[in-house]
């Protein structure tokens, strides 16, 4: 079982733009209705990725144990590039603030069409480097085909469980969610490098080492 792809899933789920359109969206018209359209759109995105990507490792043969160099290969190249982006993270100078400019993000949000709440979950979370990571290790193991669509359905739970639960509270008691989450967005606002640094680093590392000792 790709038990592996659990704690890989639950950190892609660090997502701190997806909270901070929560914020948005619960606070807009409708909130309830949005909020649950633009989970749809973030669930489809995600599902289609993984499945896409899943099988295609699956047509390449990665799963089979004949090829165990090729896949422990992958996940070297991948913590390669995910450490890569962690020190690009870590270099890459902080872009000026815009005040008093509405975003697109907001301006969606802000909108009446429920079309443009789902096609903006569709952008967001189409696919993060700590997603394919996970993904891939479903795509690379050796399970059925029905098994292994199970656990693309468990790891895309997990990667939006950051949404899905706010979501489920907030329908439960919004006014108790909505200042919560919005103390959650602004701790993230101000330490969103450094917990984005870090997990990408811990990743690389975690997908560096597991190649390199699959290869051994």
């Amino acid at each position: 079982m790709p038990v592996q792809a659990i704690p890989l899933a639950l950190v892609a789920s660090l997502y701190p733009f997806g909270l901070a359109v929560l914020v948005l969206l619960f606070q807009a018209p409708r909130s309830k209705a949005r909020s649950v359209v633009f989970l749809v759109g973030a669930a489809v995105s995600t599902l289609a990725v993984g499945y896409a990507v899943v099988f295609v490792l699956r047509g390449a043969g990665l799963n089979q144990g004949s090829n165990q160099s090729a896949r422990y290969g992958l996940r070297l190249a991948i913590g390669l590039v995910l450490l890569a982006g962690a020190w690009a993270v870590a270099h890459r100078a902080p872009k000026p603030k815009e005040k008093d400019k509405p975003s697109r993000v907001t301006n969606v949000v802000a909108g009446s069409r429920l079309l443009a709440v789902f096609l903006l979950g569709l952008a967001l979370y189409s696919p993060s480097p700590t997603y394919l990571s996970a993904i891939q290790v479903v795509g690379t193991s050796h399970l059925s085909t029905a098994w292994t669509s199970v656990w693309v359905v468990i790891v895309a739970a997990l990667v939006l469980i950051t949404i899905e639960v706010p979501i489920a509270v907030y329908l439960a008691a919004p006014g108790w969610t909505t200042p919560k989450l919005a103390t959650l967005d602004r701790w993230l606002n101000r330490n969103a490098r450094t917990v984005l640094v870090g997990v990408l680093a811990v990743l690389g590392m975690w997908e560096v080492i597991d190649g390199i000792v699959g290869l051994l």
